[in-house]
Order: structure tokens, then C-alpha cells, then sequence
């Protein structure tokens, strides 16, 4: 498996092969391959722009694809463990086989006008 030096000297090659592809980029994507291109490693990027160093990879190897004829690839949101995937008061959260999770309303109490 090349380190991250080398997978880092590919992107910039192949953002090379398309002048003034970090103009045609969105918002912070353009600043990233910018900065890429003048030779900055993307921990650096990533630290300086307040970005995760995956997002910084992703944006690189997307634009090395565009700048290649090809199109970039688009991540897939799924939910995990515990992902909020039913709409509703409850967010889709019932009874957890632990006892409630206190999800349902407050109990009235008696003589207190209910809102």
C-alpha cells in the first residue's frame, strides 16, 4: 500500500493535467486542491481550514478524477446503529428491551391547567 506521501504525489499529477481546475471548484474544494497544488500536505489543509483530513482526501481524489475526464464519486449516507430513521414525536425510538427510555411525554399533574 503506498504511504500517504505518495497517494498525496498522484492527486497532485493527475490536478495537474487540468490548469486551473481549483477555479471551478466550489467553496472550500477549490481552496483545498489550491493549496494541495503548491504542495502542502493535507493534514496541514485539513488543520488549517478546520476540515477533517478525510473530507481534504475526498476533495482531492475527486477533483483528480474530474481533472482525469471522469466523475467524481458521491458518498452514500446510510444510517448506523442507532440512527433516527422514523419520523414522528418519538424519532422512531420506543421501547429499548431496557425499560422506557423516557421518551414520552410528562404526566399531568392533577389541578394544573394541561397545554
Amino acid at each position: 500500500m503506498p504511504s500517504t506521501d505518495e497517494q498525496l504525489k498522484r492527486l497532485v499529477e493527475q490536478l495537474q493535467q487540468m490548469p486551473g481546475i481549483e477555479a471551478t471548484l466550489p467553496g472550500d474544494q477549490g481552496e483545498i486542491v489550491s493549496l494541495a497544488l503548491e504542495g502542502r500536505p493535507v493534514y496541514e489543509i485539513a488543520n488549517d481550514l478546520r476540515l477533517a483530513p478525510d473530507y481534504v482526501w475526498e476533495v482531492l481524489g475527486n477533483a483528480a478524477r474530474m481533472a482525469a475526464g471522469k466523475a467524481p464519486t458521491e458518498r452514500a449516507e446510510v444510517g448506523g446503529l442507532g440512527s433516527d430513521t422514523d419520523p414522528g414525536v418519538t424519532g422512531g425510538y420506543g421501547d429499548t428491551g431496557f425499560g422506557a427510555i423516557g421518551n414520552d411525554g410528562p404526566i399531568p399533574v392533577p389541578g394544573e391547567p394541561e397545554e
